[in-house]
């Protein structure tokens, strides 16, 4: 399988997952879905770095338009972004990227011999 469809795949179950359970049982089935789909180690963390970081972007993005308030451009004054609320979104996907992509990883390495 592709690079794309491992990547929708993850990002559809962490969604799935991010309704129900907390923020860290998302990288305990990255870490699932990759050793169950048998995904290359190779390109195993690009994969859940790059489904993870459009998943917590979007997730960030769709909870402040549902919810607007002024505590992510707070937030953003308090970390040295100059009180930009995109940066702040891209912080949240980059750590959310690292997360599950080294949960992917982990997954993928597992099932490696």
């Amino acid at each position: 399988m592709s690079k794309l469809i491992y990547s929708i795949i993850l990002v559809v179950i962490g969604a799935l997952v991010g309704i129900y359970l907390p923020w860290y049982a998302m990288g305990v089935a990255f870490g699932l879905v990759a050793f169950v789909l048998n995904m290359p180690l190779k390109s195993s963390f690009l994969t859940g770095f790059l489904a993870g970081f459009v998943l917590w972007v979007l997730s960030a993005l769709w909870l402040d338009l549902q919810h607007p308030s002024t505590l992510p451009s707070r937030m953003a004054q308090v970390f040295p972004l100059k009180g930009n609320v995109f940066a702040l979104f891209v912080l949240t996907g980059v750590l959310g990227g690292l997360f599950s992509g080294i949960w992917t990883w982990a997954g993928a390495r597992l099932r490696q011999k």
